[in-house]
């Protein structure tokens, strides 16, 4: 019963293995084909135009009111310990 178990977990984690490495095969093939494609047009003396999704503003930080800055404390030297020579 537990070979069939540690069977059934080794293949369902294949089957998974090869399912995410399919999409990412098929992901891949149609940027490469976007990018030749793009590529083509450039050539041919066309500029590609970005999407008005990738052409939208960041939003502004909004920016400290305040910033802390250290401060060196005069006449304070750094405390060895008792057991330090």
């Amino acid at each position: 019963m537990l070979s069939l178990a540690i069977t059934a977990l080794f293949t369902l984690t294949g089957v998974i293995a090869v399912a995410t490495v399919a999409h990412c095969l098929i992901e891949a093939r149609a940027a490469y084909l976007r990018l030749m494609r793009e590529g083509e047009v450039m050539r041919a003396g066309f500029a590609v135009q970005a999407a008005a999704v990738e052409m939208a503003l960041r939003p502004k930080a909004l920016a400290a009111t305040r910033r802390a800055v250290a401060t060196r404390r005069v006449g304070s030297q750094f405390q060895r310990p008792a057991f330090a020579a």
